[in-house]
Parts: structure tokens; C-alpha cells; sequence
């Protein structure tokens, strides 16, 4: 059995931890915006969400083994 280290394991749990705080942020911002609130925040907690999930995609083929290059 190949148990990941402590390490790759917290590296995981980071790239997680960011997705609920940035989709609670765009939740907040939605409701700001519609009691007439900034525009920018629920644009803000979009952009943020986004970038999480990419950090996400980014991590997956590193921590399942997959390379991109050629043997």
C-alpha cells in the first residue's frame, strides 16, 4: 500500500480548505448585492471560486502519479 506523507497530505487539505471559504464569500455577496450592495463582491467571490477549483484540477494528475511527459 503507497500512503501518501503528512505533507502531501496537508497540501491536499489546503488546496481543499479554500473552496468553502470562497463559496461562502460568494454567497455573502450575492445577498450585499441584492440588498443594493457592491457588484464587485459577488464578482470577487466568483473570481475566487474559480481560482480554487483550478488549484484543485492543478493538484490532481501530481497527487494520482500522472506525469505529462514522455517516459
Amino acid at each position: 500500500m503507497n500512503e501518501p506523507s503528512i505533507p502531501a497530505r496537508l497540501n491536499r487539505a489546503l488546496d481543499w480548505a479554500g473552496l468553502p471559504l470562497f463559496a461562502l464569500l460568494l454567497a455573502i455577496g450575492i445577498r450585499d448585492y441584492r440588498d443594493r450592495g457592491s457588484v464587485g463582491w459577488p464578482i470577487g467571490g466568483a473570481v475566487l471560486a474559480l481560482v480554487s477549483l483550478w488549484v484543485i484540477y492543478r493538484g490532481m494528475p501530481r497527487r494520482s502519479g500522472k506525469t505529462t511527459e514522455p517516459p
